[in-house]
């Protein structure tokens, strides 16, 4: 039995290993060409481009999810791009190499100039070009890199794979694969984003997982609690398929809750939303029962593409929400570039803490352009239904000022225009930093509604870089400082009249769910797949009760002793 990974996707799954070698392919750097022969060469690449584009077409026709297709057209747009093209046929020309040479260089060009910084999302890119520069040289020297025909011949398969691009993934038949576990990967991949929206069993970063599983091997996978099992004794199996019933019968019940409201046995209620990325999010977010909207990550409409976004392209992604959400709430975020989220087709400087820099708001203050054109598409979509707009990495006051100013002046273009749009639209912000924390009295004087973002407000109170593994066991939302300034936060804004939510990862932590109502929180915002069981705690429990355990947690000023009542309760 194996137990160190990390859960991407939980569940249960049960199937004979399936290991994902590609063959190797040899790349001749050293052979030179005929000057009669770059336009053979140059040849070879397009042919095979095109081949690879096509390939990368069929498996986007494969996809039912809209964001997974723009996804591919992202890869399509890579290996179509110019500049590749000119550099791929500089490099025949210029070196006399081969195409597939000349391929390799030219991606691993691209590949160093976005690892080197210190960014993970691009880092995660620079694995997805890789991933398309393979397919490239493989498909210039005529070879397939996955023998499928073991794969063929089975029916329940879990994939083990050193790691796994997109669109590998989709290249198999997934109902015939019940899970995977691969050697490396990281949460924020898009392999893990897709494995969650397919509801794929999978745990990543599993050490050691080729030295100790082969071909034809039975695997269970624990995806709860975090073990794998391989060729697991009949007694082991059975208990394993116990649990699995037991799992999906507790979904199946949980789901039964989607419509009930989140409300206390004594009647307090508390509004559940969710977070979503997409439109694709919207009919996920129903399933499971939220009430609206709490975070709109509009970043995700920047990504994996080579220019912003128009006007009109946001309007129509906002309009539809919108209306897909039949006068439900919906938060919209303004981008929240620069900290991790850097696009590749905009200029960022080189900084040694890219969370401490030119990011969110500060980037509205020099690129008024990027901000005005968001807020045009927000406030024209906003008669369509019950948007509201929410601005990140808020510090002071002057900020606030700012941001007001500048949405009277969009209205004001708006209506030179005769363009429509809600005059009354709401206004908030994210209380994600001890600066705006402190003021957070003053702020509730000016805006109309706030989210506490409990990832950073955890990471710039504590001071510790959370993706920093070296120091990633002192990143805890949990800490008693944590609490004691979310306590500090919500009495300040309750105290004029104001809501306040929460839509940090800490929303959906089942051990902190009482304790959040007793804070007296007005809203909490999550995943939509976490709101079933966060709503059955609720719906389980008393608000005096959880104020009594939270009274016990604020006098409590070390960790072990908040975390040993959270257990108790």
């Amino acid at each position: 039995m194996i137990t160190k990974g990390t859960i991407v996707s939980s569940g249960y799954a049960f199937g004979e290993v399936f290991i994902l070698q590609e063959k190797k392919i040899n790349i001749n750097f050293h052979k030179k060409i005929k000057t009669h022969q770059i336009n053979i060469e140059f040849k070879r690449f397009l042919n095979a481009r095109d081949k690879t584009v096509k390939q990368l077409k069929n498996i986007k026709s494969n996809i039912s999810l809209k964001d997974k297709k723009l996804l591919f057209d992202g890869y399509i747009m890579i290996l179509e791009d110019k500049n590749l093209e000119k550099d791929i046929f500089n490099l025949i020309k210029e070196k006399l190499i081969l195409a597939d040479a000349a391929s390799s260089q030219a991606i691993k060009r691209q590949v160093d100039s976005i690892k080197n910084l210190d960014n993970i999302y691009l880092k995660e890119r620079a694995n997805d070009i890789l991933d398309i520069g393979k397919r490239l040289i493989a498909n210039i020297n005529n070879v397939e890199l996955v023998d499928f025909n073991f794969y063929d011949k089975k029916n329940n398969i879990i994939i083990i794979a050193k790691d796994l691009s997109p669109s590998q993934i989709m290249l198999f038949n997934l109902e015939k694969v019940t899970g995977f576990i691969t050697e490396l990967g990281s949460i924020t991949s898009h392999t893990s984003i897709i494995a969650k929206s397919l509801d794929l069993v999978s745990i990543i970063c599993v050490k050691d997982i080729f030295n100790l599983v082969k071909n034809n091997d039975f695997l269970a996978i624990d995806a709860v609690e975090n073990k794998i099992y391989i060729n697991p004794l009949k007694k082991q199996l059975i208990i394993l398929k116990r649990k699995n019933d037991n799992f999906i019968l507790k979904r199946k019940k949980l789901f039964e809750l989607r419509n009930l409201p989140a409300i206390t046995l004594d009647g307090y209620k508390i509004k559940l939303l969710a977070n979503i990325n997409n439109i694709d999010d919207v009919n996920i977010l129903f399933k499971h029962g939220a009430e609206g909207i709490g975070l709109y990550r509009t970043e995700f409409l920047f990504m994996d593409r080579t220019s912003f976004p128009s006007e009109d392209e946001q309007f129509e992604a906002y309009k539809k929400v919108a209306q897909l959400m039949n006068n439900r709430v919906v938060t919209i975020r303004t981008v929240d570039l620069g900290g991790d989220k850097f696009l590749p087709y905009m200029n960022f400087p080189k900084e040694e803490t890219s969370f401490l820099g030119w990011r969110s708001i500060r980037i509205y203050v020099d690129r008024k352009d990027i901000l005005h054109t968001q807020l045009r598409a927000i406030l024209r979509a906003s008669i369509y239904g019950n948007i509201r707009i929410m601005f990140p990495m808020i510090i002071s006051m002057e900020e606030v000022y700012f941001l007001k100013k500048e949405i009277n002046e969009v209205k004001n273009q708006l209506k030179q225009n005769n363009q429509s749009f809600n005059e009354y639209i709401k206004i908030g912000i994210m209380i994600e930093t001890p600066a705006a924390a402190v003021i957070s009295k003053y702020l509730a004087k000016e805006l109309d509604f706030f989210s506490i973002g409990t990832n950073d407000l955890t990471q710039y109170t504590l001071a510790v870089d959370r993706n920093n593994s070296m120091i990633s066991y002192l990143y805890n939302p949990l800490s008693p400082s944590i609490i004691n300034l979310i306590k500090f936060i919500i009495d300040s804004i309750h105290t004029q009249g104001k809501e306040v939510g929460m839509c940090g990862e800490l929303s959906s932590d089942k051990r902190a769910t009482l304790l959040l109502l007793g804070l007296g929180l007005d809203e909490l915002s999550m995943n939509s797949v976490d709101i079933p069981e966060i709503k059955q705690i609720i719906r389980s429990n008393k608000l005096s009760y959880s104020q009594k355990i939270t009274k016990k947690i604020l006098s409590k000023f070390m960790y072990k002793d908040i975390l040993s009542l959270l257990d108790k309760k």
